[in-house]
């Protein structure tokens, strides 16, 4: 084989490689709208199903992936408020624990008999 098939392939390659990577520009910069295209094609073509609901007008509540959430108003606690906030932590859970107790001793009292 001559030089000038090998550099005619090598440049058909390239070219190929090129209408490639421009096909997928060209898809990518349309998927923006391709909901609208895909909603309103018939089912043969490959559009939605018969029945499915229309898409909602309103966004979304949540939030996307990437946003940030804004700044918090407060602040983070100081060290004498997180001790008094871990103490009533701490009473209410032995607080729990003495009435689930009580409970555990009570029970048998409470079932109906078994006949």
């Amino acid at each position: 084989m001559d030089e000038r098939g090998v550099h005619s392939r090598s440049q058909a390659a390239w070219l190929a490689v090129l209408a490639g990577i421009a096909a997928c520009l060209m898809l990518s910069a349309c998927s923006s709208v391709s909901h609208v295209i895909a909603d309103s094609w018939p089912r043969a073509l490959g559009g939605l199903p018969e029945g499915v609901p229309p898409r909602p007008d309103s966004p979304s509540a949540y939030q996307p992936v990437h946003a940030m959430p804004p700044p918090r108003e407060t602040k983070p606690l100081t060290q004498t408020e997180r001790e008094k906030m871990e103490a009533e932590m701490a009473a209410s859970r032995g607080q729990n624990t003495t009435q689930a107790e009580e409970l555990k001793t009570e029970a048998p009292s409470r079932l109906p008999p078994i006949h």
